[in-house]
């Protein structure tokens, strides 16, 4: 595998200190002018900035597409409720209609709500509680006390030329880190 240069062409995880986000939107700027991809850079803070803030792409939540198969169930789960059982089993009661629309839309109601709430907390559940990876994942302990770490991945050849550019930057230190990404 590339001749005898094996360790010069695996990448590594490293990481890169900040003390501010502006400084730190930059790095992730010049990672990937170096040719890093978003994939392989992750970003984490104490304090909760907006993806934007930090030069990240905003992540897309699949939320709310749970939500709506929920609902989608609940409707058709009342539906098949309401007018399935007085057609299977009809039981006429003083001349009232089989099939009375008031207490229709209450429960067809009802029930879409409950599979709207259902699946989303699900959903929910699913999307940030449940670990992607198995494993030990990246963290430096800088980050309790309000730095922001930029961690990414890049093989040993083009190190040298990452640690001059974020140290242009203002990367306090940069140093490997053991784990993965999640």
């Amino acid at each position: 595998m590339y001749g005898g240069y094996q360790g010069r062409y695996e990448p590594k995880i490293y990481v890169a200190l900040f003390d501010d986000p502006e400084p730190a939107a930059r790095a992730v700027e010049v990672l990937r002018e170096i040719g890093i991809e978003d994939r392989l850079i992750q970003i984490q803070s104490g304090v909760p900035w907006k993806p934007e803030v930090l030069g990240r792409p905003i992540k897309a939540s699949a939320v709310p597409k749970y939500g709506l198969v929920g609902a989608g169930v609940g409707f058709l789960t009342s539906i098949a409720l309401y007018f399935g059982t007085p057609a299977l089993y009809p039981l006429r009661v003083g001349g009232l209609p089989l099939f009375a629309m008031p207490p229709a839309f209450v429960l067809i109601f009802e029930l879409t709500m409950l599979g709207l709430i259902v699946a989303s907390f699900l959903g929910v559940l699913f999307e940030s509680l449940l670990p992607p990876v198995v494993g030990k994942r990246v963290y430096h302990p800088e980050v309790s006390d309000g730095a922001i770490a930029v961690f990414f991945q890049v093989p040993a050849i083009l190190l040298d030329r990452v640690k001059e550019a974020l140290q242009q930057v203002g990367a306090s230190e940069i140093e490997p880190v053991e784990g993965s990404f999640v």
